[in-house]
């Protein structure tokens, strides 16, 4: 608990948290006034026509794909230098200089970024999927909503333990850089398999996808996403229509293995930052 009031702390006394909360504010904003728009067009009948219910899921998908891409900034600009920035001003020492073990520390500031993403996080979720729900009356079952949620907020998890590992290891700054990179490189390749696979020539987009995917998870489940709130709703959807949502098409969705493979995942990268963190010289 201590490490989340400590956290917490941070985020208001840096302004990002009144910063993020007023921008989130307005995309959330914009993006309902869109959805508001759209609805007077679909005249009330938007899950009897194949057409539209493809159009609302690439409508919800373009928003959480772009809640997503704020999470990610929110978490590298909040913790791209929570290792190494407090060693750098000194703040670690002060931290360390009590009789705990480093691991403690480090895996109790993990905990405590996590839990204002979480809260974050389903903020921006419910912000983006109950205008599309109730204005363009999409339906959207308990159980998929359970699904998509807990795949949402798993995002985050991922990424904030990767930011964590790279602070351990590079200069703020660098670390910055370096998980914006990956995480644009990992939403930019699933793209491009997806282009290439409508187009028959999918092979070496898919190699080069496939091992992005096992280095930064994040594309791979928001696919996962769009196959969920696909499935849920149990109508027959033609393949066409499908296609025709571009380069946010699902065709290669990761499997229940993948899931379970994002927590090993995370798992490793947690004691490799453990590992490094109780390795490292601070003074």
């Amino acid at each position: 608990m201590s490490w989340i009031v400590f956290a917490g702390k941070e985020l208001l006394r840096k302004r990002i948290l009144p910063v993020t909360f007023v921008l989130s504010l307005l995309f959330a904003s914009l993006f309902t006034f869109g959805v508001y728009k759209i609805s007077t067009n679909f005249e009330g009948h938007v899950v009897t026509l194949t057409g539209n219910v493809a159009d609302s899921i690439m409508l919800m998908t373009l928003g959480l794909l772009f809640s997503q891409m704020i999470i990610a900034f929110f978490i590298l600009f909040t913790t791209m230098g929570a290792i190494s920035g407090e060693i750098e001003n000194g703040l670690m020492l002060a931290v360390l200089s009590r009789p705990i073990a480093r691991w403690r520390v480090y895996l109790g500031k993990y905990v405590g970024y996590a839990f204002w993403l979480v809260l974050y996080s389903g903020i921006m979720f419910f912000a983006i999927l109950l205008p599309v729900h109730y204005l363009l009356h999409f339906p959207i079952m308990p159980v998929t909503l359970l699904k998509t949620f807990l795949l949402f907020i798993w995002i985050p998890m991922l990424l904030l333990g990767v930011s964590m590992l790279g602070s351990t290891y590079l200069p703020m700054l660098g670390n910055g850089v370096a998980c914006a990179m990956l995480y644009g490189l990992s939403m930019f390749s699933g793209f491009a398999e997806n282009i290439f696979n409508h187009s028959g020539e999918n092979e070496l987009a898919s190699r080069f996808a496939f091992l992005l995917k096992l280095l930064m998870p994040s594309n791979a489940l928001l696919n996962r996403i769009t196959f969920e709130l696909l499935d849920g709703l149990e109508l027959p959807l033609p393949t066409q229509a499908v296609e025709n949502m571009g380069p946010f098409a699902v065709f290669n969705v990761p499997s229940g293995a993948f899931a379970l493979y994002t927590l090993f995942y995370l798992i490793v990268i947690l004691a490799l930052g453990c590992r490094a963190f109780r390795k490292k010289d601070i003074a």
